[in-house]
């Protein structure tokens, strides 16, 4: 349903426009005809080569072109038809080439391999019964096709013949099976057959035979076969061949002349050439044979092969409905309906003709029922709604257009009962499958006019209902492919009746079709409901408001469940005509949804449509929630709570009168759930969550709820005792709750409650749970003023202790923790600065400044790790959305952060830019866009009442104007600018700054030494070309190489990526060898001294191999001397990794000495996966070969080991002497 709403006026979404598409085809012209051209061209010897060969015909380069051309091909699969105009381009030469070798008998040759390739690339895209139209017609082609047919089948499969030589054939054989001559008279062979076989020429024996076997075939030719057999046995001169095909293919589906192992590939095969024989025959020429394929259809339907395999009850269904019209009079039955032609000008012309009722009236008072209908036909129907009840989707569309084609030719009694059969199915105790069946039943009849207008009162509301089937299934539900359906049907409806005849059915259709496109969870639904929306409202025109709703809610504004229910739905509901619906449809549907999310955005949405009616949602919707709130239902129970909540908000809004009770029942119902057993139980965290959200609506809804200090502490306590719970989202609305009541209800001169709260939660952030650390670090952040400007028992201002605790808090051990103080740190700045009642001193502002932007940069380096990955990233990510915030905050005072600290900020800000995670990237894009631009900070996600604008900072030291250059203009294109295939790229220009370079590099080396492919290879090349088109930049990275070594000596974390940018700087030759300083060689060796990480070792041994053949004498003693110390690791692949490298690096240089040759000799001529002991004595030769001292530690070996030696040599020469007597 969705691509024929779709397509029915909302257009798919796609991310080129026309215009773009073209231009696309025009560019890939070339390069598809060049392709053609070469298949074409080539001449290969074929006879000369060696047979036996694997795949010999298939040389790399010619494979890599057809890759290439199938690639390009691919572009357009979405979007075929540009093809169009190529397609004979293409196709004919290919297939004047095949037919050319194939009429020399060459039909294994490379030529028709490559075109037969081609070829079936393009009809697997654009179809191969369009592609066929270009194939040679040419009737002098039928017997060398057929000989080649037969020849790709048996030739071995090894000796360069394929699946897509089968096809290509067939699909061409099509084509010439209904070449217009006798083919008695084109068969060759005629005069030498015998005289018992003279009526069926030999090619077309060959042929049938060939196409039988093909029919078996588990592959994509079994479906060509069978529409070239069909098309062969369906010719005038046929006619002994399709008496023969019927009785074998009776046979086979009975099992007589087949295993039952081949039954599963041969019986779809047979299926679906009989259902192409009744489509492509002549009727009276299949009547006779009729019956007998109604036997086949209802034996193999109850058969157990029928049961397992899909695909043969859709076939067998398809074979029914076209046997059923072979048993029924080709007609367009008179008592049809029809609205009139869909051209203005022809309704215009027949407006002078009798009314739609008089017609319709005449036509079944005149429609032939003398004529009898076979008795198969109600066998017939039976299996077609048996198989609107299929399990299997397209079984059940297949059913419902049968239904529709046999209805077309039925008397208008019998097309009824099928109408009232397929009704009967929308049934409470059918399942979901039978009612997505009778909806697509019911739009096929709708749509060939056959449903009539008196039915449309039964059908409108089973339409209706399906509009709205949703059925929990344990943890989820059934009905989107139902709901879709139903859509389905009004876009059918809407389509075929004139408006007057739909008209006393639009009330009822209307508001449920955009109750479905505003608030059903599923996209596709929502679209497809607004699509027969929208074709109702331009086919009936009787929709109020229809131009101005379609307008709003088109297929991209219903693509968001949020937008189309908290954007969409609300204009909708500005129409008194679907207001209640709508809102009826919330209160009593998405309120009591199975799913939490549902029911949350539903009560959000029942918060914005109560302020265009408050009255109801005074008078119905409040007593309905509050009686739900009882309810045993968890979903019900929790969306009626929310739900409350957000309507005692309208009607604070909107000053509308409650029921003077209202106010006691919802304050006896917290106290109520706050002591019950479910408020601990299964299920407790929705009910704590949801009761802290209405505590918090109760709090601000001043105008319709009153409560006293005694319930106001009570209230507190609920939300305090919620504090403690483990899951962020009840902590989230407790706090929210506790920030409420202390903004609305406590008194401005109640400075001891206000002191209590704030230095309670302040003690508890050292508490040793982080689960109460963490919710008191998110609680402080949202105190209203009133509260963050009281005095502590020491006289300072509450909000700087809270600031100092907080800052404190960033170094919290647990990371959500530091993550809740990141964010209370920007929201306490912002409400302490933007608001008029807050600090106004310059000395404060500066404390402002101070504390919480250095513990903002002091999260910037945060790398924690644990289970979860790089859950630092989660505080670095929160700490670049607060910096605009506060320094926005600390802007609007007319103070500026001092510059110091805007380069810290920038440089911080600018090294995230750079990291590995993409996420982290974008945010740090939109951050900096934010500082170098200026502009309004996005403060949805937190708790500042005040809007925060940034201006761009100007103190920050030189490189700000590159900086602008190189950002996006708008933080909205930061999403496209922080994709790695264009940021490195883009951004390297900030390395020619010096103040930033240094933490440029520290995050790109990052990004260039990581495993992900990508991104290594984008931040790679982009480095590399930086370096070759900056001066100074070379020597700029190599200094940061070394000085990023000493600084995070032993953090793998850091040190193996940029061993491995080392590494691949050096292979490429973009930094001179001879010039590094020794300091990089001492870097790295002091950096794999000691360790044990296989991949830094590795790592590490390739970055100093470049140095071995360094003219420099200090370059290469160094490294050689860390090379052959990885020589005696304890870790044999180190070993070997380290010997090759060596080897390698001792290759190539230009003019090797004679110690060079002897220590590669050395290299070469031992196994280094070896024990270090075996190797030992190699080790010492090549120190000597390079001319370097042993080191200390194999210096300590040589000693033991002589010592070992001459103990050993006494003990054996005083045995001697003892022996012989002395």
């Amino acid at each position: 349903m969705s691509e024929r709403a779709a397509s029915s006026g909302i257009g798919a979404s796609t991310s080129c426009d026309v215009n773009e598409l073209s231009r696309i085809a025009d560019t890939d012209r070339a390069a598809l005809l060049e392709f053609v051209n070469e298949c074409v061209d080539s001449r290969e010897d074929d006879e000369d080569e060696d047979e036996d060969e694997d795949e010999n015909h298939r040389t790399s380069n010619t494979r890599t072109r057809l890759m290439a051309f199938m690639r390009t091909l691919e572009r357009y699969r979405e979007r075929a038809v540009l093809l169009d105009p190529l397609l004979e381009a293409l196709i004919s030469p290919l297939t004047k080439t095949v037919a050319e070798e194939v009429s020399s008998e060459r039909t294994h040759s490379r030529r028709v391999l490559r075109c037969c390739e081609a070829l079936d690339a393009i009809s697997s895209l654009r179809g191969w019964k369009t592609c066929v139209r270009f194939y040679p017609n040419s009737t002098k082609y039928l017997e060398p096709a057929v000989r080649m047919l037969r020849d790709a089948r048996t030739f071995d499969r090894s000796r360069r013949v394929s699946w897509e030589v089968q096809r290509v054939t067939l699909a061409w054989l099509s084509l010439l099976a209904l070449v217009p001559f006798d083919l008695l008279t084109i068969d060759s062979d005629m005069d030498a057959t015998s005289s018992d076989v003279n009526t069926i020429p030999r090619v077309v024996r060959v042929l049938m035979y060939e196409c039988k076997l093909f029919l078996g075939d588990p592959g994509a030719c079994r479906d060509v076969a069978a529409q070239t057999l069909a098309k062969l046995v369906t010719r005038p001169d046929m006619k002994s061949v399709l008496r023969d095909f019927m009785s074998w293919s009776s046979s086979a589906l009975r099992g007589d002349v087949n295993v039952e192992s081949e039954s599963m590939f041969l019986v779809p095969g047979i299926l679906r050439t009989l259902a192409a024989i009744y489509k492509i025959g002549r009727r009276d020429a299949l009547l006779e044979f009729a019956e007998s394929s109604w036997q086949d259809v209802e034996n193999t339907r109850e058969t157990n092969l029928a049961k397992d395999s899909t695909l043969i009850r859709q076939l067998s269904i398809k074979l029914a409905c076209r046997v059923g019209l072979a048993f029924l009079k080709p007609r367009v039955v008179s008592w049809r309906y029809d609205r009139g032609s869909r051209r203005l000008e022809d309704n215009i012309r027949g407006s002078s003709n009798v009314n739609d009722e008089e017609r319709l009236a005449i036509a079944i008072h005149d429609d032939d029922d003398g004529e009898d209908v076979h008795v198969a036909i109600d066998g017939i129907v039976e299996i077609c709604l048996r198989g609107l009840r299929d399990s299997e989707t397209f079984v059940r569309w297949g059913a419902a257009k049968a239904l529709g084609r046999i209805a077309s030719r039925l008397p208008q009694d019998f097309a009824d009962e099928i109408v009232g059969a397929i009704l009967e199915c929308f049934s409470v105790i059918e399942n979901d499958s039978t009612w997505h069946g009778a909806c697509l039943a019911l739009a096929e009849l709708a749509r060939r006019g056959l449903l009539l207008p008196n039915r449309l009162s039964e059908v409108v509301p089973l339409c209706v209902q399906a509009l709205t089937y949703d059925v929990r299934r344990g943890a989820h539900s059934i009905g989107a492919h139902v709901r879709d359906a139903a859509a389905y049907v009004c876009w059918a409806l809407s389509r075929a009746y004139a408006p007057d005849d739909f008209a006393p059915f639009v009330h009822g259709l209307a508001p449920t079709l955009l109750m479905v496109a505003c608030f059903d969870r599923e996209v596709n639904c929502r679209r497809a409901a607004s699509a027969a929306f929208q074709e109702a409202v331009g086919r009936l025109g009787k929709f109020p408001h229809g131009i101005d709703i379609v307008n709003f809610a088109d297929y991209f504004s219903l693509g968001s469940k949020t937008r189309a229910a908290l954007d969409v739905a609300p204009f909708v509901c500005q129409f008194v005509e679907y207001r209640r619906p709508l809102m009826e449809h919330v209160l009593d549907v998405k309120l009591t949804h199975w799913e939490c999310s549902t029911r949350r955005l539903a009560a959000r949405a029942i918060g914005i449509l109560g302020d265009l009616d408050p009255e109801w949602v005074a008078e119905v919707g409040v007593e309905t929630v509050l009686a739900r709130t009882r309810s045993l239902d968890l979903p019900s129970r929790h969306g009626s709570i929310i739900a409350l909540g957000e309507m005692l908000l309208v009607t604070s809004r909107m000053i509308t009168r409650l029921d003077s009770d209202v106010n006691v029942r919802v304050l006896n119902l917290i106290s109520e759930i706050g002591n019950e057993v479910i408020f601990t139980g299964e299920g407790g965290l929705l009910i704590r969550s949801a009761t802290c959200r209405l505590i918090e609506c109760v709090a601000r809804a001043v105008g319709s709820v009153s409560m006293d200090a005694y319930t106001r502490d009570a209230l507190v306590a609920i939300a305090e005792a919620s504090m403690e719970s483990s899951s962020e989202d009840v902590q989230s609305a407790a706090s929210s709750a506790i920030c409420a009541l202390a903004d609305a209800r406590f008194p401005v001169d109640n400075a001891a409650d206000m002191r209590r709260l704030v230095m309670n939660h302040v003690a508890l952030l050292q508490s040793d749970s982080h689960v109460v650390r963490r919710g008191s670090a998110r609680l402080l952040g949202g105190l209203p003023v009133s509260v963050l400007m009281g005095r502590s028992v020491d006289g300072v201002a509450s909000w700087r202790v809270i600031i100092d605790s907080l800052a404190k808090t960033v170094a919290d051990s647990h990371v959500e923790t530091r993550v809740c103080a990141v964010m209370s740190l920007a929201e306490l700045t912002c409400t302490v600065l933007r608001n008029s009642g807050g600090v106004t001193s310059g000395a404060d502002v500066a404390f402002v400044g101070e504390h919480v932007v250095d513990a903002l940069l002091t999260c910037l380096s945060d790398y924690t790790t644990d289970n979860r990955g790089d859950v630092g990233s989660w505080l670095r990510e929160a700490a670049m959305k607060a910096l605009p915030l506060v320094i926005g905050a600390i802007q609007s005072r007319v103070v500026e952060v001092d510059a110091h600290r805007c380069r810290q900020v920038i440089s911080g800000v600018l090294k995230q830019a750079f990291e590995k995670i993409d996420r982290v990237r974008c945010q740090a894009l939109v951050t900096l866009t934010l500082l170098a631009r200026g502009g309004e900070p996005n403060r949805q996600e937190t708790r500042i009442a005040y809007g925060v604008t940034v201006r761009a900072l100007y103190q920050a030291p030189c490189g700000l104007a590159i900086l602008r250059d190189v950002l996006p203009e708008t933080v909205e294109g930061a999403l496209d600018a922080s994709h790695a295939a264009s940021l490195f790229d883009t951004m390297r220009s900030m390395l020619c700054v010096e103040d930033y370079a240094y933490d440029v590099l520290s995050g790109w080396f990052l990004s260039a030494g990581s495993l992900g492919d990508s991104l290594a290879r984008f931040s790679t090349d982009a480095l590399l070309r930086a370096m070759s088109e900056y001066d100074g930049v070379p020597t700029l990275v190599v200094q940061s190489i070394v000085k990023t070594l000493r600084e995070n000596k032993h953090n793998d974390r850091v040190t193996i990526p940029v061993l491995r940018v080392c590494d691949v700087l050096m292979s490429r030759g973009v930094v001179d060898g001879s010039n590094v300083p020794v300091e990089l060689i001492d870097a790295v060796r002091a950096e794999l001294y000691s360790s044990r990480d296989i991949s830094k070792l590795l790592a590490g041994c390739a970055c100093l191999s470049h140095f071995v053949r360094s003219a420099n004498e200090g370059l290469h003693k160094s490294s050689t001397l860390g090379m052959l110390a990885l020589l005696a690791n304890k870790f044999p692949r180190v070993r070997s990794a380290t010997a090759e490298h060596m080897y390698l690096a001792l290759l190539s240089l230009h003019e090797p000495s004679r110690d060079d040759e002897d220590a590669t000799h050395l290299l070469s001529s031992n196994c280094w996966d070896a024990p270090t002991s075996a190797t030992k004595d190699v080790r010492k030769q090549l120190y000597a070969a390079f001319g370097l001292e042993l080191p200390p530690f194999m210096l300590k070996e040589c000693t033991r080991a002589a010592k070992a030696k001459a103990v050993d040599g006494e003990g054996n020469y005083a045995a001697l002497v003892h022996d012989v007597g002395f």
